[in-house]
């Protein structure tokens, strides 16, 4: 357990404020300024503080409109708001949305990185996705000129996106949901975690956010949100050993660190004290806004997760 939060490099501690553009293109904007507005007279709000969904994955682009592309006519995910140029930002979804939506952001080349990573010689792909058929995946994707990775084998390939980033994909078995879908992608299997001690990562899952493992195996431990709502992704924390420079699942836009991963819960002030208990870091104040409230926490192992609070159980 000798690697922790504070062998990650300081620069990915910077607090990562929500733009006023960001907000705008969100809808949210709030009428006067920038600032965010005072919280609630109560953050015990009697509701439970565990996490229940995970509402966003977030992915940077160098190339935005391309890879934009890549994900809604290869891919054949469909935007969320298709009235919208894409421009800086873009989200796109299962059809029907079910699960969480996938985020693209535009980087700067400077800025930009890969969040996939090496691990025991292997390329570990970062996403996940499930598809009713591999097999058409893979006619696409070749059909685009996608690099493959893996070749479809025992319910099992891989590819790089555009932007080079390594994606998975697993073809889904469950015909019960799988009958749901319009898309071949029917949503996530998981987001990877790297970890240096896989026990002490679980248990800070479990403690603080209330999750539970659902797959175990020595090299990694699969996460998910307890009672969710269906098609909830996994977190598959994956062992790396004890490095001093542990890949984070976030990358810096603006010059401040970006989350790769979004969650929710119905109390983020008694789940910033569950965070502080158990080990994590918090380096910025609660933020409420018009449109809810946000946790932005460090786990042990040093990864940037932002936790949202639906404006309905802000007391607004």
């Amino acid at each position: 357990m000798k690697n922790s939060a504070k062998k990650v490099n300081e620069e990915n501690y910077q607090p990562h404020f929500v733009s006023q553009a960001f907000k705008v293109i969100m809808g949210q904007a709030e009428k006067s300024s920038d600032h965010a507005e005072d919280p609630p007279s109560s953050l015990l709000n009697g509701l439970e503080f565990e996490i229940d969904l995970m509402t966003l994955v977030q992915l940077p682009a160098s190339r935005l409109k391309q890879t934009v592309r890549f994900y809604v006519e290869v891919l054949e995910l469909t935007l969320s708001y298709p009235e919208r140029p894409i421009e800086s930002n873009t989200f796109v979804q299962t059809l029907p949305k079910m699960g969480p939506s996938l985020h693209i952001i535009e980087s700067t080349d400077s800025e930009f990185r890969h969040l996939h990573g090496m691990v025991n010689g292997n390329l570990e792909a970062y996403l996940a996705f499930y598809a009713k058929s591999l097999v058409h995946l893979h006619e696409r994707l070749l059909q685009a000129g996608a690099e493959i990775v893996m070749e479809p084998s025992d319910g099992f390939m891989s590819f790089f996106d555009p932007e080079g980033h390594l994606i998975g994909a697993y073809e889904r078995a469950d015909s019960e949901i799988y009958d749901r879908f319009e898309s071949n992608i029917t949503g996530f299997r998981h987001v990877q975690m790297y970890v240096a001690d896989l026990v002490r990562t679980a248990t800070f899952f479990e403690r603080t956010l209330g999750c539970e493992r659902v797959i175990s195996d020595e090299d990694a431990i699969y996460m998910a949100v307890k009672g969710s709502d269906e098609n909830q992704p996994m977190i598959r924390l994956i062992h790396t050993g004890d490095q001093p420079n542990l890949q984070p699942m976030h990358w810096i836009l603006d010059g401040r660190p970006k989350h790769a991963l979004e969650l929710h819960s119905k109390n983020i002030g008694v789940l910033k004290e569950r965070v502080l208990e158990n080990g994590g870091v918090v380096k910025e104040d609660l933020e409420f806004t018009s449109c809810g409230g946000y946790l932005k926490f460090y786990t042990p192992d040093g990864h940037y997760i932002w936790v949202n609070q639906d404006r309905r159980y802000c007391g607004y």
